[in-house]
């Protein structure tokens, strides 16, 4: 399973939910991890929330599809959402690009611009980091995997 496609998936459906806030955790219950998703409640968890996810709420901040996002006193992972006054989600789409059994890989002359610069494409370094797009070309981004597409 992707690291990213359970945030991806969550936000989407919190939105069409009409949720303001989002909460991800994990808790143990046994050997397994299993990872726990509550858009109304805080469910106690033990901590695990990737660096992947962070650096992808970041990227969500700075390009102001959310409103905010922290980490709460019991480890989980807050994010506010952003609605237009109609109450319309600010997300349009969000799609995983490259999948476990189908990975994409692109340089920096080659990222793709959908609809015509809007939305934002985020790619992974070698090193381990997500930037965004227009952040790849701008700097001596050698290529990396193309993990979604946001617009």
């Amino acid at each position: 399973m992707h690291t990213l496609s359970n945030p991806l998936s969550s936000i989407k459906n919190a939105q069409k939910a009409q949720k303001r806030v989002l909460y991800f955790s994990s808790g143990i219950s046994g050997r397994r991890k299993r990872f726990v998703r509550s858009a109304c409640k805080i469910t106690p968890p033990r901590v695990f929330v990737s660096r992947l996810c962070w650096d992808f709420c970041r990227i969500l901040y700075n390009e102001g599809y959310i409103h905010g996002f922290s980490q709460e006193a019991d480890g989980s992972l807050r994010i506010v959402l952003k609605y237009h006054f109609s109450g319309i989600g600010v997300i349009k789409e969000m799609e995983t690009v490259s999948k476990p059994g189908f990975r994409i890989y692109s340089s920096k002359n080659r990222l793709s611009k959908k609809r015509e610069g809007l939305g934002i494409t985020i790619p992974s370094t070698s090193r381990g980091n997500l930037i965004r797009d227009r952040e790849a070309q701008k700097t001596n981004f050698g290529g990396g995997e193309i993990l979604c597409q946001v617009f």
